[in-house]
């Protein structure tokens, strides 16, 4: 594996990491307690940042095993 991708995990895995400080609100949000907060709005768009992030990541992990 070369550099760039070793940082790649390490930034993924501190991003993760980040969230366990917004588990109370993300808990919130699951369950259903929306008040259409700013605050919700934002953490929502993060949320759907993340995702996005990690499924390329995940897409680029198996276009890699792929052509190995």
């Amino acid at each position: 594996m070369d550099a760039d991708r070793l940082q790649e995990i390490s930034q993924r895995d501190q991003l993760w990491a980040s969230l366990r400080e917004l588990l109370p609100e993300i808990d919130r949000l699951a369950s259903g307690e929306i008040d259409g907060s700013a605050r919700q709005h934002q953490l929502a768009v993060v949320l759907a940042r993340i995702v996005v992030a990690e499924l390329n990541f995940r897409r680029q992990d198996e276009e890699e095993a792929a052509r190995e």
